[in-house]
């Protein structure tokens, strides 16, 4: 109930009306794209050799299909994480965020539509209209999860008040509850449905999560906060233009780039000489229109960009950039480079970009954990296929802890919390009655097993051992909070964000170091002789690390840029995950040599990238911002 606060406006407990549907909607968008990733890679190295079973393959065809399958993969997940650049602008300069969610939805189902389709057409055989459906879909896919990601959590901020603009950070913390809540039925369900439906069912599933997700948010659009678009119109029209221009180049890397990495790393892994200068030469003769094209799209971006400028000028990162360096030489002795910026926008806009700028130097490093930590999608699911994959589990108990204990009480949580949202709670008395109900349960199959004994063989399937990194992720946030986090606080000695990420950067090798031991033993022991459950201790090493980093990484990013720069420092937080699976496709021709060298090449890599962010981390000079945009 509201209440009335002398010190400003009426107070109130109550969510905004449109806060379930972005909750329903977000959980359903979830259960979507990591259902349907992680079946992906299981699917394209099955797919790239049409099929046939492994014992009837030659090694060389083997390689082949999973190096392929692991760049799809990654330029797959790069795609996802760079078209937020272009979601963002349409939605924040052209459309509104609800038209661009809406609309990119529907690009989405029809993505998975085709990755149906693509699934069907591979169980009969038709192999090339399979892989051409398979790359359809999987663009329709990242142009519609990246589309929607930047406007959704903005969407969200957007419903709120000053009356309970208390309540966001609870709602944020709901939203990382339901991904993760998506996540982790979505691991252990979509890979069951491969194995024993088929890839038509496997992908199907997903689209149809996809399209009650749209369902779902289009039933609360008179519900909904809609904060118009700023300017719109041809203004509006020229920013998404420019900037869809500019990052052309990046969108090229992504859809080239699997053919050029495979090229220059086979070329210096072969013993001829001058291989590497001979695969630059072919593909400088086969790629030159394609960087052509991309250098004339950037530039021409450039001039859009310069001429929108002209009509009415804006107090971006671009714009304060290209003005200081327009008005370069007005500068007086002893004056900086921003200083004619920060005499035409003001100090705190003058800030902004060599603020950013300081940030993106320190992050340029968070590249390579994202492609460590992807690879739980990918090469992980690789190294636990000849793991030992079944284990026994006490009958009655099992049971029990099968549907009443995970998937009964997880729907009653998820009821309880869409409820909880929409301002109807469950009351104490319906909450304490099925905890009971599912406690007397519980007790009733300890007591049958006691009893009649009895125990049941489990199979796990290869990709849903990664559902251990949703679970562990609801569990490592509390238990950092709780042990580490809190404890430093109270005796005045909090770690710092850079600190902490530091520590998580450290840990990506470590973990990385975990799975590549742990292959060594893999290849070296028959096959289906290391349990799978090795892989727990590399899961939570690895989990750790994106709480230290990704969680505290955002949390950094957003204080330390100004108020006008917060989008744009975003923008560049995503970019961090497509130069990660960038890099993770290029060295993919790697495993041919074997996948622990693989594993040991990343963890190298990791170390080296770990010091230097430690080094940079040292030395960075800044200052947070608070949310009226002064600094702190």
């Amino acid at each position: 109930m509201p209440s009335n606060d002398p010190k400003g406006p009426v107070r109130s407990n109550n969510f905004p009306a449109g806060i379930p549907y972005i909750v329903g909607n977000e959980g359903a968008e979830r259960f979507s794209y990591y259902g349907m990733r992680q079946i992906l890679y299981i699917y394209l190295t099955g797919l790239f050799v049409q099929f046939v079973a492994e014992n009837a393959l030659s090694p060389e065809q083997i390689a082949t299909s999973k190096v392929h399958a692991t760049q799809v993969t990654h330029l797959f997940m790069a795609g996802v994480y760079l078209f937020p650049m272009i979601g963002a602008i349409l939605a924040d300069r052209l459309f509104g965020k609800y038209r661009v969610i809406f609309w990119v939805s529907m690009i989405y189902c029809a993505g998975h539509a085709v990755l149906a389709i693509a699934g069907r057409a591979g169980s009969i055989g038709n192999f090339g209209f399979a892989e051409m459906a398979m790359f359809a879909g999987l663009t329709l896919i990242a142009v519609g999860s990246g589309g929607i990601k930047p406007c959704v959590s903005a969407n969200v901020g957007d419903q709120f008040t000053s009356a309970n603009s208390h309540l966001v950070t609870r709602v944020y913390q709901i939203f990382y509850f339901i991904i993760n809540f998506g996540s982790f039925f979505a691991s252990m369900l979509t890979p069951w449905l491969y194995k024993h439906y088929g890839a038509e069912v496997a992908f199907g599933v997903p689209g149809i999560l996809m399209g009650i997700a749209t369902v779902v948010f289009w039933m609360g659009r008179r519900k909904f906060v809609h904060v118009p678009p700023k300017p719109g119109g041809m203004l509006g029209f020229t920013d998404f233009l420019s900037s869809s221009l500019m990052i052309a180049p990046l969108l090229v890397v992504v859809a080239v780039g699997a053919g050029v990495a495979e090229t220059v790393v086979n070329a210096a892994m072969s013993d001829v000489d001058g291989a590497v200068a001979q695969a630059l030469w072919r593909i400088g003769q086969g790629y030159w229109p394609h960087a052509l094209l991309s250098v004339a799209a950037f530039i021409l971006g450039v001039f859009v960009f310069t001429r929108r400028q002209r009509r009415e000028e804006d107090n971006g990162f671009l714009s304060i950039i290209l003005h200081s360096w327009h008005h370069r030489r007005k500068r007086a002795p002893g004056e900086n480079f921003w200083t004619p910026a920060r005499r035409h926008f003001g100090d705190e806009a003058a800030e902004g970009p060599p603020a950013v700028l300081r940030i993106i130097l320190v992050f340029s490093m968070v590249s390579v954990f994202w492609a460590l930590f992807d690879q739980h999608s990918s090469t992980w699911v690789e190294q636990a296929r000849p793991m030992k994959l079944t284990f026994d589990a006490p009958l009655w108990l099992f049971r029990w802890f099968a549907f009443p204990a995970t998937i009964a009480a997880s729907l009653f949580g998820l009821m309880w919390l869409l409820k909880w949202v929409a301002n109807s709670p469950f009351s104490r008395r319906t909450t304490l009655a099925f905890a009971g109900l599912l406690a007397v349960w519980g007790v009733i199959a300890a007591v049958m097993q006691a009893t009649k004994g009895g125990h049941v063989r489990i199979e796990l399937l290869a990709a849903q051992i990664s559902a251990m990194n949703p679970l562990f992720v609801m569990i490592v946030i509390p238990l950092l909070n709780v042990l580490v986090y809190s404890p430093a606080e109270r005796r005045g000695r909090p770690i710092p964000p850079l600190k902490r990420m530091t520590i998580g950067m450290f840990m990506s090798a470590l973990a990385f170091a975990t799975v590549a031991i742990l292959q060594v033993r893999i290849e070296a022991a028959p096959h289906g002789t290391i349990h799978v459950f090795w892989q727990i201790i590399p899961y939570f090493i690895i989990t750790t690390a994106e709480v230290l980093v990704s969680v505290t990484g955002l949390e950094f990013a957003y204080t330390q840029a100004p108020r006008a720069m917060k989008s744009t420092i975003m923008g560049f937080w995503l970019l961090c995950v497509t130069f990660g699976n960038i890099l993770v496709a290029f060295l993919a021709p790697l495993q041919r040599l074997s996948l622990s060298t693989f594993f040991w090449t990343f963890t190298g890599i990791m170390g080296v990238a770990a010091l230097a962010f430690l080094v940079l981390a040292s030395r960075y000079k800044g200052k947070s911002y608070l949310q009226n945009g002064a600094p702190g």
